[in-house]
Protein backbone atom coordinates (compact mmCIF):
# COMPACT_ATOMS: atom_id res chain seq x y z
CA UNK A 1 0.00 0.00 0.00
CA UNK A 2 1.60 3.46 -0.75
CA UNK A 3 0.03 5.53 1.06
CA UNK A 4 -1.35 6.24 4.21
CA UNK A 5 -4.69 5.82 4.97
CA UNK A 6 -4.42 7.77 8.21
CA UNK A 7 -2.86 10.74 6.77
CA UNK A 8 -5.25 14.09 6.11
CA UNK A 9 -6.69 14.60 2.84
CA UNK A 10 -4.10 16.97 0.85
CA UNK A 11 -6.11 20.44 -0.58
CA UNK A 12 -5.01 19.49 -3.77
CA UNK A 13 -7.56 21.56 -6.62
CA UNK A 14 -5.56 20.71 -9.66
CA UNK A 15 -5.76 17.00 -9.46
CA UNK A 16 -8.96 15.23 -11.04
CA UNK A 17 -9.00 11.24 -11.94
CA UNK A 18 -8.09 10.20 -14.95
CA UNK A 19 -8.99 7.18 -16.53
CA UNK A 20 -7.08 4.70 -14.24
CA UNK A 21 -7.80 6.15 -10.92
CA UNK A 22 -4.74 8.58 -11.56
CA UNK A 23 -4.29 12.23 -11.05
CA UNK A 24 -4.19 14.12 -15.15
CA UNK A 25 -2.49 17.24 -12.91
CA UNK A 26 -4.67 20.03 -14.61
CA UNK A 27 -4.69 23.70 -13.26
CA UNK A 28 -8.19 24.73 -12.07
CA UNK A 29 -9.77 27.56 -13.12
CA UNK A 30 -9.72 28.62 -9.31
CA UNK A 31 -5.81 28.37 -9.12
CA UNK A 32 -5.67 30.60 -12.18
CA UNK A 33 -8.12 33.41 -10.63
CA UNK A 34 -6.15 33.54 -7.74
CA UNK A 35 -2.70 34.22 -9.52
CA UNK A 36 -4.00 36.61 -12.02
CA UNK A 37 -7.14 37.41 -10.90
CA UNK A 38 -10.86 37.88 -11.69
CA UNK A 39 -11.74 39.04 -15.15
CA UNK A 40 -10.45 37.17 -18.58
CA UNK A 41 -6.91 35.85 -18.27
CA UNK A 42 -7.62 33.01 -16.13
CA UNK A 43 -10.22 31.85 -19.43
CA UNK A 44 -7.00 33.08 -21.56
CA UNK A 45 -4.68 30.92 -19.32
CA UNK A 46 -6.38 27.67 -19.44
CA UNK A 47 -7.28 27.25 -22.64
CA UNK A 48 -3.24 27.85 -23.72
CA UNK A 49 -2.52 25.37 -20.85
CA UNK A 50 -5.34 22.89 -22.17
CA UNK A 51 -3.47 23.06 -25.32
CA UNK A 52 -6.72 24.52 -27.26
CA UNK A 53 -4.98 27.36 -28.28
CA UNK A 54 -1.26 27.79 -29.60
CA UNK A 55 -1.14 31.60 -28.05
CA UNK A 56 -2.88 33.36 -25.14
CA UNK A 57 -4.53 36.44 -27.05
CA UNK A 58 -3.23 39.28 -28.02
CA UNK A 59 -2.66 41.71 -25.01
CA UNK A 60 -2.78 45.45 -25.92
CA UNK A 61 -1.93 46.84 -22.62
CA UNK A 62 1.55 44.94 -22.95
CA UNK A 63 2.01 45.74 -26.37
CA UNK A 64 1.62 49.82 -25.29
CA UNK A 65 3.48 50.02 -22.17
CA UNK A 66 6.14 47.35 -22.99
CA UNK A 67 8.55 46.89 -19.64
CA UNK A 68 5.75 48.66 -17.20
CA UNK A 69 3.12 45.80 -18.38
CA UNK A 70 5.75 43.07 -17.20
CA UNK A 71 6.68 44.52 -14.16
CA UNK A 72 3.53 45.37 -12.87
CA UNK A 73 2.39 41.32 -13.49
CA UNK A 74 5.82 40.43 -11.54
CA UNK A 75 7.18 39.14 -14.78
CA UNK A 76 10.80 40.44 -14.05
CA UNK A 77 12.82 38.06 -16.41
CA UNK A 78 10.51 38.61 -19.40
CA UNK A 79 10.81 42.97 -18.59
CA UNK A 80 14.17 42.87 -18.79
CA UNK A 81 14.34 41.20 -22.23
CA UNK A 82 11.55 43.56 -23.38
CA UNK A 83 13.74 46.87 -21.63
CA UNK A 84 16.56 45.34 -24.20
CA UNK A 85 14.54 44.75 -27.10
CA UNK A 86 12.82 48.33 -26.71
CA UNK A 87 16.20 50.03 -26.34
CA UNK A 88 17.66 48.62 -29.41
CA UNK A 89 15.16 49.35 -31.61
CA UNK A 90 14.70 52.70 -30.12
CA UNK A 91 18.23 52.98 -30.51
CA UNK A 92 18.10 51.65 -34.42
CA UNK A 93 15.64 54.31 -34.82
CA UNK A 94 17.68 57.47 -33.71
CA UNK A 95 20.66 56.12 -35.37
CA UNK A 96 18.62 55.63 -38.80
CA UNK A 97 17.26 59.22 -38.40
CA UNK A 98 20.86 60.64 -37.15
CA UNK A 99 23.16 59.25 -39.63
CA UNK A 100 20.25 57.89 -41.96
CA UNK A 101 18.94 60.58 -44.32
CA UNK A 102 17.24 57.64 -46.17
CA UNK A 103 13.16 57.83 -45.29
CA UNK A 104 13.11 54.14 -46.44
CA UNK A 105 15.47 53.32 -44.02
CA UNK A 106 13.40 54.89 -40.58
CA UNK A 107 10.36 53.96 -42.27
CA UNK A 108 11.61 49.98 -42.23
CA UNK A 109 12.82 50.39 -38.92
CA UNK A 110 10.05 52.48 -38.06
CA UNK A 111 7.93 49.60 -38.93
CA UNK A 112 10.24 47.02 -37.36
CA UNK A 113 9.81 48.66 -33.76
CA UNK A 114 6.15 48.68 -34.49
CA UNK A 115 6.34 44.52 -35.20
CA UNK A 116 8.09 44.42 -31.85
CA UNK A 117 5.45 45.83 -30.04
CA UNK A 118 2.97 43.41 -31.76
CA UNK A 119 5.33 40.36 -30.71
CA UNK A 120 5.71 41.43 -26.93
CA UNK A 121 1.74 41.79 -27.24
CA UNK A 122 1.53 38.22 -28.33
CA UNK A 123 3.70 37.35 -26.16
CA UNK A 124 2.90 38.85 -22.94
CA UNK A 125 0.05 36.29 -22.21
CA UNK A 126 2.28 33.37 -22.90
CA UNK A 127 4.98 34.60 -20.36
CA UNK A 128 1.96 35.02 -17.72
CA UNK A 129 0.87 31.18 -18.76
CA UNK A 130 4.19 30.13 -18.35
CA UNK A 131 4.88 31.85 -14.71
CA UNK A 132 1.38 30.58 -13.81
CA UNK A 133 2.18 27.24 -14.67
CA UNK A 134 5.59 26.91 -13.17
CA UNK A 135 4.38 28.80 -9.56
CA UNK A 136 1.10 26.74 -9.30
CA UNK A 137 3.06 23.41 -9.92
CA UNK A 138 5.76 24.37 -7.05
CA UNK A 139 3.38 25.45 -5.15
CA UNK A 140 1.23 22.21 -5.51
CA UNK A 141 4.33 20.50 -4.80
CA UNK A 142 3.70 21.80 -0.86
CA UNK A 143 0.13 20.09 -0.39
CA UNK A 144 -0.60 22.83 1.54
CA UNK A 145 -4.48 23.10 2.81
CA UNK A 146 -6.44 25.20 0.78
CA UNK A 147 -6.61 28.53 1.94
CA UNK A 148 -3.07 28.65 2.37
CA UNK A 149 -2.10 27.00 -1.04
CA UNK A 150 -4.88 29.78 -2.64
CA UNK A 151 -3.22 32.43 -0.75
CA UNK A 152 0.39 31.98 -1.74
CA UNK A 153 -0.71 31.32 -5.06
CA UNK A 154 -2.33 34.91 -5.15
CA UNK A 155 1.27 36.63 -3.70
CA UNK A 156 3.30 35.04 -6.29
CA UNK A 157 0.90 36.11 -9.10
CA UNK A 158 -1.20 38.85 -8.96
CA UNK A 159 0.12 42.52 -9.58
CA UNK A 160 2.81 44.18 -7.67
CA UNK A 161 2.29 48.82 -7.57
CA UNK A 162 5.76 48.88 -5.70
CA UNK A 163 7.38 46.96 -8.70
CA UNK A 164 5.64 49.17 -11.54
CA UNK A 165 6.68 52.10 -10.06
CA UNK A 166 10.07 50.92 -9.47
CA UNK A 167 10.30 50.78 -12.87
CA UNK A 168 8.85 54.08 -13.45
CA UNK A 169 11.78 55.58 -11.04
CA UNK A 170 14.28 53.54 -12.78
CA UNK A 171 13.27 54.32 -16.68
CA UNK A 172 12.87 58.16 -15.58
CA UNK A 173 16.92 57.47 -14.07
CA UNK A 174 17.54 56.49 -16.90
CA UNK A 175 16.03 58.84 -19.26
CA UNK A 176 17.69 61.84 -16.93
CA UNK A 177 21.27 59.70 -17.24
CA UNK A 178 21.22 59.82 -21.13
Amino acid sequence: MDTNPYAPPGARLDLHEGAHGEPDGDISETELIAFAGAGRYPRLLQRRLCGAARLAGFNLWAALFGIQWFFFRKLYMFGLASLVLETLSVFAVQLAVAYGNHPGRVAGLLALALALRALIGFMANIALCLKADMTIRRIDALNLDNEEHLRQIGQAGGISMPSLLGIYLVLGILNRWH
